[in-house]
C-alpha cells in the first residue's frame, strides 16, 4: 500500500499548494481510494502536479463533515460522477463555527444524494486491508479529547458545541504491518489508537498520520497526549494538517522518528 498526501497545509516542493486541508491518495491492491478531499483549492492542481489521476479513484472515506476535508467532493463528482462515499452519519450534521458572536457555517457543502452514501459505524471494511473506523463517545476518555468550544453543531433549532461523533480514521494492514491514518483526531488520538488496538488486537504499529488537533491546545493537554501515545510501540510519525507545528516538536522530542507530512510525501506501508 501507499500513502500520497495530496493536499495537507503546508507543501513539501513547488509547484504544489497549500491550503487549510487534508487529502490522502491510498493506493491498494484492491483499489485506489482518497481519504478526504482537502478545502476544494489545492486537489486538482496538487493531482495533477503529482501525476495523479483523480478520475481513477474508486471510493471517498471522509473522516468528518468539515469543510476542511470536505471541499473538493463536489469537483470530484463533476470530474467522475457519483462515488461511494464512506462516512459516519453524523457527517451530514449542521457543522458552524461560532467566534466573536458570528456564526459561520463550516460544514459540507455537496449534496448527498450525488454520491453513493455508504455509512460507516465501528469497524467498516472498505476493501481487504483497508478499514474506516470510528470511536463512539462513551469510549472516549475525555481528558484526552481537544477541546474545541468555536467548533459546534445546529440541531433541530439549538445550537450546542459538536461532540465530532463523525470522527473517523482509516486502519491499513500492509507489508510492514498496521498502520493508522487521521483526519483531525477529533476524537482524541490516543483513544482512537486504544479503540484500534482493541479491535484489531495489538499496539504496534507501522506508521500513525494526518492531524491530530493539537494546534492551539494548551501545552499540558499535549503533554497528556503524548504520554499515552507512548504507551503504543510505533515505528514512524507522519503528523500533518491540524496537528501543530509546536506539537510537531513536542512529538520529536517524544519519539524517534517523526516528520511532517506535507503535501507531495509518498511512501508505502
Amino acid at each position: 500500500m501507499r500513502l500520497s498526501f495530496v493536499v495537507d497545509d503546508h507543501c513539501g516542493r513547488s509547484p504544489l499548494l497549500a491550503e487549510h486541508g487534508l487529502a490522502v491518495l491510498v493506493e491498494t491492491p484492491r483499489g485506489t481510494f482518497l481519504f478526504d478531499s482537502g478545502a476544494g483549492r489545492a486537489l486538482s492542481w496538487n493531482a495533477r502536479a503529482l501525476d495523479i489521476d483523480l478520475r481513477k479513484v474508486d471510493a471517498v472515506i471522509a473522516s468528518h463533515g468539515h469543510y476542511d476535508h470536505t471541499g473538493g467532493l463536489a469537483e470530484l463528482v463533476a470530474l467522475r460522477g457519483a462515488f461511494p462515499l464512506y462516512a459516519h452519519e453524523a457527517f451530514r450534521g449542521h457543522k458552524i463555527a461560532v467566534r466573536g458572536g458570528t456564526e459561520r457555517f463550516i460544514g459540507c457543502h455537496l449534496a448527498i444524494d450525488s454520491v453513493d452514501f455508504r455509512p460507516v459505524r465501528g469497524v467498516t471494511e472498505i476493501a481487504e486491508g483497508l478499514w474506516a473506523v470510528t470511536t463512539p463517545l462513551e469510549d472516549r476518555d475525555p481528558a484526552l479529547v481537544p477541546q474545541t468550544p468555536a467548533l459546534r453543531l445546529r440541531e433541530d433549532g439549538e445550537v450546542r458545541v459538536d461532540p465530532m461523533e463523525d470522527d473517523l480514521s482509516l486502519v491499513m494492514r500492509g507489508r510492514q504491518g498496521y498502520s493508522v491514518l487521521f483526519g483531525c483526531a477529533h476524537a482524541g488520538a490516543a483513544n482512537i489508537l486504544g479503540a484500534v488496538s482493541e479491535a484489531f488486537g495489538t499496539r504496534s504499529f507501522y506508521a500513525v498520520c494526518g492531524g491530530m488537533h493539537l494546534v492551539g491546545q494548551k501545552a499540558e493537554f499535549v503533554d497528556a497526549v503524548i504520554k499515552a501515545l507512548s504507551a503504543f510501540d510505533v515505528a514512524c510519525w507522519r503528523p500533518g494538517h491540524c496537528t501543530g507545528l509546536k506539537a510537531l516538536c513536542a512529538l520529536d522530542r517524544a519519539f524517534g522518528d517523526v516528520q511532517w507530512a506535507s503535501a507531495g510525501t509518498s511512501f508505502e506501508v
